[in-house]
């Protein structure tokens, strides 16, 4: 056996990179969204570490406006725990099972589920690496020709 040190950063894009290679070949579902998840959380912590600590990632961005959107729209106050929850049911729900108070199933939109894990790494991979991935970009483009690419990415795309 030999060790040796791996770059968390090359990590994370080997995650993403793979998830979204099982998007385009029609792979498990769940399993993009964990690796994307992982590849995302990786990529956020990253760029916490980095000088700009001020800088949004894309959970952050999210946790944000959903909070806005229930107190302007709902008026309810939503507690950035509940939110987080409900952003991580899907995830934690087919990661962990509780013997006693889980069901063997779950009701969930993958199709969904998938789009918002692959689209939360490929933003933080944007603001980490100040560009997308080649791969990044066939995703999004894909999503323009689905109907649902004209979300944050813009400009980012375009440099």
């Amino acid at each position: 056996m030999v060790y040796q040190t791996y770059k968390k950063a090359e990590i994370a894009v080997g995650m993403l990179e793979t998830a979204l290679d099982l998007y385009f070949t029609d792979g498990d579902g769940f399993s993009i969204i964990h690796l994307a998840a992982a590849s995302e959380e990786v990529l956020a912590g990253l760029l916490k570490s980095e000088a700009n600590r001020s800088l949004q990632t894309s959970r952050e961005k999210t946790i944000s406006a959903l909070k806005l959107i229930h107190e302007v729209h709902h008026s309810t106050r939503k507690e950035e725990k509940e939110i987080v929850r409900s952003l991580n049911f899907v995830r934690n729900k087919t990661k962990h099972h509780d013997a006693k108070n889980d069901s063997h199933e779950i009701l969930a939109c993958l199709e969904l589920e998938v789009d918002l894990a692959l689209w939360g790494a490929i933003e933080n991979y944007i603001l980490y690496f100040k560009a997308p991935s080649e791969k990044a970009l066939r995703y999004v483009n894909h999503l323009s020709r689905r109907g649902l690419g004209k979300r944050a990415i813009g400009p980012v795309a375009e440099n």
